[in-house]
């Protein structure tokens, strides 16, 4: 916008558009630094910073292993086939310039493996709990 154009502009109006002009422009900023919060790296990726441990627990048929695989490879399978033991998954992401190693755990559900999955417990760094609500 030109000076001459600014003039004629009462200065409520102009004062307004500026506002909104500055807003959408930190608007843009700050969507333009979210995405870059985070890059999904290689499943195989060598080298990484921190490492996490996070298990995957609840009732038998609940979706477990439907949300593990969406996570990671994001896959979404319906045919339902009950995890025997466990499933691991790895997922990397650089944040912040570390790179970050989430190994994540799917346990089974069915009561009989529960004194199997409790020593999967140890040294968890996060617990994820699947649950139905209709149950």
């Amino acid at each position: 916008m030109t000076t001459e154009e600014k003039e004629s502009i009462p200065e409520e109006i102009r004062k307004k558009r500026e506002e909104k002009e500055n807003q959408e422009s930190k608007e843009n900023h700050e969507k333009e630094e979210k995405q870059e919060d985070y890059e999904i790296l290689r499943e195989d990726f060598p080298n990484y910073d921190l490492s996490f441990k996070i298990i995957v627990i609840g009732n038998s048929g609940v979706g477990k292993s439907c949300l593990s695989m969406q996570a990671t490879k994001k896959r979404f399978d319906d045919n339902y086939l009950a995890t025997v033991g466990f499933e691991f998954f790895v997922f990397n992401i650089r944040m912040k310039g570390k790179v970050i190693k989430l190994q994540i755990w799917d346990t089974c559900g069915q009561e009989i493996y529960r004194s199997l999955i409790t020593s999967f417990y140890k040294n968890s760094s996060l617990a994820i709990i699947v649950y139905a609500i209709d149950e």
